[in-house]
């Protein structure tokens, strides 16, 4: 996350600072394309005395919090918009799943960052569906039905806008992701996929079960072979066989972990050697890595995988965590088509940033 940061306090500066252009631009990008996006109307600068300008972000993630340390909040009205009150350090979120770090432990209040920088700050609790730059409105909506048609739906004028909402799971259109497989992205999903893996062992040891659908219920499957991916399987290994084993002795046998990667290697972004390094470990760990398995469906019981020589395979699970990547949001698609712009990412080491201007 040190690049989102550092990008960041670049575009913040830039923006404290910035040019008379007609128009500013400044896109971030995961490498898959996912996107943070700030786009900002930039006019001159008005003489003494007029009216601060409305700051909109959307967003209280990396780049959003950020982005907002590094304002200088005098000079604007900042107002923020996001459907979660509080920032995440989400690195430790593999550790909140296994109960090694509570949720409490890597969230900050919103509000509480927005006190201790001082300022005109306003938050909204609610969550951007649509922007419309020609009016330089954004449509909002609340999931505490705050309208009296009860829908939520409010609308907030900017003369600013920065959008660095992140990314959501990239699903790539496979059957049945959705509904059957957990996802790690935000502190709710890990107290989710916690809660999970209690209800797989409390499963497996009920007394009418014979032992085949004990193991099922017991074969936790992690598919994708990333960083989020390879650390959630590498804490679930140890929360089952430290934590676990004690409290279920006599089924913790039957415990079987799958991580499945369509590449022919694991954590292909880092250098050869981290790959080698974490295969060798999990192999010793008796974490079964599936390499070049393509996931094709998934049901309530059963994953289905493709593999160019074995052809179709399905295998049965108790629990599925999907961290194959990530996607852009949709309404950050469709506000990039309305002003026509595309990004073009550069490499910045840890994934991909890109900064682009235009006129």
């Amino acid at each position: 996350m040190r690049w989102t940061a550092f990008a960041w306090e670049s575009a913040s500066r830039a923006f404290n600072n910035r040019p008379t252009f007609t128009g500013l631009v400044v896109v971030l990008a995961a490498s898959s394309g996912g996107g943070l996006v700030a786009y900002a109307d930039s006019q001159p600068d008005q003489p003494q005395g007029f009216k601060k300008k409305k700051v909109v972000v959307l967003g209280t993630g990396w780049a959003g919090t950020t982005f907002l340390r590094n304002l200088d909040s005098k000079l604007y009205d900042v107002q923020v918009i996001s459907p979660r009150n509080y920032f995440a350090f989400t690195p430790l979120l593999p550790s909140v799943t296994c109960g090694t770090v509570e949720p409490r432990s890597v969230v900050e209040p919103i509000r509480r960052i927005l006190e201790k920088k001082g300022g005109d700050f306003k938050f909204w609790e609610a969550e951007c569906f649509k922007i419309d730059p020609a009016n330089k409105k954004i449509h909002c909506r609340s999931n505490m039905g705050t309208n009296l048609d009860g829908n939520g739906e409010f609308l907030v004028d900017y003369d600013y806008l920065v959008v660095a909402v992140g990314a959501r799971s990239n699903t790539f259109n496979t059957p049945g992701v959705t509904e059957n497989c957990h996802f790690l992205k935000e502190v709710e999903d890990a107290q989710k996929i916690r809660r999970s893996v209690m209800d797989c062992f409390e499963k497996a040891s009920l007394p009418y079960l014979n032992e085949e659908e004990r193991k099922k219920n017991l074969h936790f499957v992690v598919v994708g072979g990333g960083p989020t991916g390879v650390e959630f399987a590498a804490e679930l290994h140890d929360f089952v066989t430290e934590d676990l084993s004690k409290l279920y002795p006599s089924i913790q046998h039957l415990v079987k972990i799958s991580l499945i990667e369509a590449a022919d290697h694991i954590l292909t972004m880092f250098d050869k050697r981290i790959t080698n390094f974490a295969e060798d470990k999990f192999g010793r760990d008796g974490i079964d890595v599936k390499t070049g398995y393509k996931v094709v469906k998934v049901s309530k019981d059963a994953i289905t995988m493709q593999n160019p020589a074995t052809g179709d395979i399905t295998v049965p699970y108790g629990m599925a965590v999907w961290s194959t990547g990530i996607g852009t949001r949709p309404f950050v698609v469709d506000f990039m088509k309305q002003i026509g712009q595309v990004y073009r990412p550069f490499s910045f080491g840890v994934g991909d940033v890109s900064f682009c201007q235009f006129s």
